[in-house]
């Protein structure tokens, strides 16, 4: 008996047809310990209804803004930075966005209408409120700050750098040539035009605008390519059109750079060229468009942070502070920062209000390692007498009063009292050595000694933060910095994937940030629920 092998494709066994069926409950699908019963309540006792208030319009009314709000902070929460396709993937496929949504299935567009016209407004209040509804259900303390802060590349081309000084430099060899032209044009024609120092777009644009008149008054032939000769007139007028496109270009550019800035970058204007570190071997890095991100953490959460266009820290912490006190109504005690925001400036900003100076200044912890210790005609390293005058290596004195030296540095008028030695440093043996520290020559004619400055204000601030951050009290607030602060970054941009910002322009990075932190401090809340949950369990059962 023989059989027949039937290769018809209908006989081929492929069944993969599968029953949907979909639980009524959701307490059948999701664990007891998912995100969103916690996210749920963080914000079950927030009133969403006071942000992003629609207009009434007729037709269509349009997605619900509070129940998008919500898929959009839960998405932050879990996935750190998504973007507006994944978002809408999520409340298609999710069936805990499609319960948030109450399974409208908002498209990628409804997210960006929302985040344009109503979130961006509302941000602040809405990360601060959100934040310290968590401070208050977590029972957290505000008392200590840990502030610190990164840069992160902003979305632009690396390569489309603008500098100042760059600007400046090629205005001001322009404005010699400018100069010249106009020397020669007055001589040659007669003219008695304006030449010396600076000149603006507007004026060159009047000289190349009356020469253009003069050749069409005069009916003389504009001729441009290979094989014509140029008259002498359109020659200055090709060279002064020529100088006002780049004096144009360069006034956009100054006025985009503006006064606090010295770079910007030409696809996003308010970014800032930073030095970036590129990995542990390389602590340079390279130049980027960057924002500088700062964040106060308190008790492992992001209670405060802001967005700067400046490369450096220490002119941003007192607009960082004033900003936590506008929303909070006060200021933390303990302001708890590193050497890059212990300048004179901010140290008497936390006398004046209340606030322990305990940042780290610049020679915090240089002035302690054996290196810098070895070097003995440092002033840092000499000996003091009772009178608080400094002692040489040679065993000299400088208790001499020479006189003060005043400067103004933000608005701070700063004194250092000068004092030398009484017998300006003659005979001594190691002069030659010691003023070679301050690049001056030890055998000049004038007989050069050394002279020391002296400044009481700063001295007895940097005195006070020795004593405080030296004491157990101390060592715990610079040990909790480097865990929360550095820690919160540390989450952000390796656990969460913030590496890059991915809107251009100052209002839509920091919406940016914001939500990032928000998402940071929700999950916070999760871990904190949790906990607390497996507590409360492990406390009925025993």
């Amino acid at each position: 008996m023989s059989y027949k092998n039937i290769k018809e494709p209908n006989y081929n066994n492929h069944y993969n047809l599968y029953q949907m069926c979909l639980p009524l409950n959701l307490e059948y699908v999701l664990d007891e310990d998912d995100e969103l019963f916690s996210f749920l309540k963080a914000i079950g006792e927030i009133d969403f209804s006071r942000y992003m208030k629609k207009n009434e319009t007729r037709g269509r009314k349009g997605h619900d803004n509070f129940r998008m709000l919500k898929a959009i902070l839960f998405a932050y929460m879990q996935h750190g930075k998504p973007s507006l396709r994944k978002m809408e993937d999520l409340c298609a496929h999710d069936v805990r966005y499609i319960w948030l949504t109450e399974e409208k299935k908002p498209s990628f567009m409804a997210f960006e209408r929302l985040i344009t016209e109503y979130l961006i407004a509302d941000i602040d209040e809405i990360f601060y409120d959100i934040t310290f509804h968590l401070v208050s259900k977590m029972d957290l303390s505000t008392e200590n700050m840990y502030i610190d802060g990164t840069k992160v590349e902003a979305y632009a081309n690396k390569n489309s750098f603008v500098y100042k000084n760059t600007i400046l430099t090629n205005m001001k060899k322009m404005f010699s040539n400018m100069t010249e032209d106009i020397i020669l044009l007055n001589q040659e024609f007669g003219y008695d035009f304006r030449y010396g120092g600076d000149y603006c777009a507007q004026e060159i644009g009047y000289i190349s605008q009356y020469l253009m008149e003069v050749i069409n008054s005069q009916e003389i032939d504009v001729c441009y390519g290979k094989g014509h000769r140029k008259s002498a007139l359109q020659k200055h007028m090709d060279k002064f059109i020529s100088y006002h496109e780049r004096q144009s270009g360069y006034e956009y550019w100054l006025d985009v750079i503006g006064n606090d800035r010295n770079s910007c970058s030409k696809t996003d204007h308010d970014a800032t060229m930073c030095c970036t570190k590129m990995d542990y071997y390389c602590n340079t890095g390279l130049s980027r468009p960057c924002y500088n991100l700062q964040i106060g953490v308190s008790d492992g959460l992001i209670v405060n942070a802001d967005l700067f266009q400046r490369a450096g820290d220490v002119k941003t912490f007192i607009p960082f502070m004033e900003r936590y006190r506008e929303y909070r109504g006060t200021l933390p005690l303990n302001p708890m920062a590193d050497a890059a925001y212990g300048s004179m400036e901010n140290y008497l900003y936390c006398c004046a209000n209340g606030m322990n100076p305990v940042m780290k200044y610049q020679n915090y912890a240089r002035k302690n390692t054996a290196k810098f210790r070895k070097k003995k005609f440092d002033a840092l390293n000499w000996e003091t007498d009772d009178a608080g005058h400094k002692i040489c290596p040679d065993g000299r004195v400088f208790s001499e009063y020479v006189g003060d030296s005043c400067s103004e540095k933000s608005g701070i008028l700063q004194i250092r009292q000068l004092y030398r030695e009484k017998d300006h440093c003659r005979n001594c043996q190691m002069r030659k050595e010691c003023l070679s520290l301050k690049k001056k020559k030890g055998d000049s004619d004038d007989g050069g000694y050394r002279t020391i400055g002296k400044n009481v204000a700063a001295e007895e601030l940097h005195g006070y933060v020795d004593e405080t951050l030296s004491s157990e009290f101390g060592k715990n607030l610079k040990k909790l910095r480097s865990v929360m602060a550095e820690g919160a970054f540390g989450v952000l941009k390796e656990d969460r994937g913030f590496t890059r910002f991915s809107r251009r322009g100052l209002d839509n990075a920091k919406m940016e940030f914001l939500l990032v932190c928000l998402g940071f401090n929700l999950r916070k809340y999760h871990h904190w629920y949790r906990k607390k949950c497996k507590e409360k369990v492990k406390s009925l059962s025993n």
